[in-house]
């Protein structure tokens, strides 16, 4: 969704080529299949084979196993030979995972979009670094933590999406061009159908395949919602998303628990709950599942770090739960106090209308551009 955005933005004033790796099958759901007008895209797919291919080759590598896994020769030979034809101005790279693209091009501007610090991410992860399920992210997280460092003197300006994240690669790095913004939300982009809230509904959403999302899930169901169901025994925990694995899907044969994948406009899902959480134990950046319920005036319940990554060190509008019991009862809280609900809700709205409009959070972005573009002038 930010990708998406951004694209748009930068569609208004510029001509926007997309080179992306896989199928864009799937990549708009969110979106109701639109494409940003006047793009123009360059797709290159990896089959099963290649990222198997990448995966070995990554043991034997200084670079991240997520960097080496997207490698693709065809994409760079693309991109090489648009540069030698002269038709790129500037590089806008997203993720840390395809910043190795543009490394042989040091002459053209670049921006990297890191939106996160995954160094970050993983560093918050040793509460469950003992499961074999987190084998793979112990072994890329030095790698990882040392590449991240490297990116402010690789490119001209790095993003980051939440101040907690730019606040850590800062302090590692001493970059002094990092750069806030935020992710915002489409206030316009209601759910395709409006309905009403059911009582004593609870949702947690995402990308399920993602792991802190299904830790999250998991994490709810085992030591949360036990809790919640003494006190409002008629609670129902809805998990709903992309691509949940089986130990998601398995929370559906427990008793006040439906897993609904691929749901077609996840919107509706919000909606119809009184209660969103994100009971996210590790991660980074900004959750769009905050912002897409507050923008639907739905109340959160949140874990201290996705509330602070995007209210600051007050958390505002959302409740926050520190603890399975401190969470509970904030989810009792709403479930049982319809006033404090509307407040909450009211609130929330708010918060994105004057705070997280993509018109507001992706102004400084301008502002990178205009600078770079000054500086090429002043060269000339």
């Amino acid at each position: 969704m930010r990708a998406h955005h951004v694209l748009r933005h930068l569609l208004r004033s510029h001509e926007v080529t997309l080179y992306a790796i896989g199928s864009p099958s799937g990549a708009h759901r969110e979106l109701g299949d639109v494409e940003p007008v006047g793009l123009e895209k360059r797709l290159f797919r990896i089959s099963p084979a290649g990222y198997s291919w990448n995966a070995v080759k990554g043991l034997f590598s200084r670079l991240p196993f997520q960097v080496k896994l997207y490698e693709n020769g065809e994409l760079l030979r693309a991109l090489t030979a648009d540069v030698e034809r002269g038709q790129i101005d500037l590089f806008f790279v997203q993720l840390l995972r395809m910043a190795e693209y543009v490394r042989p091009f040091s002459h053209i501007p670049r921006i990297l979009d890191l939106v996160d610090s995954i160094c970050l991410h993983y560093h918050r992860m040793p509460r469950i670094w003992h499961s074999p399920r987190w084998l793979a992210a112990r072994v890329d997280r030095e790698r990882v933590c040392r590449y991240e460092a490297q990116m402010p003197g690789r490119f001209d300006t790095v993003l980051l999406a939440s101040p907690v994240d730019l606040a850590a690669v800062r302090k590692r790095t001493g970059g002094q061009n990092l750069v806030l913004v935020p992710n915002g939300v489409d206030l316009d982009n209601r759910p395709s159908v409006e309905e009403s809230p059911e009582p004593n509904r609870i949702i947690f959403f995402g990308k399920l395949d993602y792991l802190p999302n299904a830790d999250a899930a998991i994490y709810f169901v085992r030591e949360i919602l036990p809790l919640v169901r003494r006190t409002v025994p008629e609670a129902q925990f809805l998990v709903a998303g992309w691509s949940p694995p089986r130990a998601v899907r398995a929370l559906g044969r427990m008793e006040g628990v439906t897993v609904r994948a691929n749901v077609p406009d996840i919107k509706v899902e919000v909606s119809r709950s009184v209660v969103s959480v994100a009971p996210l134990r590790f991660g980074a950046g900004t959750q769009y599942k905050i912002l897409e319920s507050l923008a639907l005036g739905v109340p959160v319940v949140a874990t201290p770090e996705p509330a602070r990554a995007l209210v600051g060190h007050t958390t505002g509008p959302i409740l926050v739960g520190r603890n399975p019991q401190e969470f509970a009862n904030q989810v009792v809280r709403l479930l049982t106090d319809a006033a404090c609900r509307e407040r909450m809700g009211r609130a929330g709205r708010s918060l994105v209308q004057t705070r997280y409009s993509w018109e507001r959070v992706l102004a400084p972005l301008d502002r990178v551009l205009e600078g770079i573009i000054a500086c090429g002038l002043a060269r000339s």
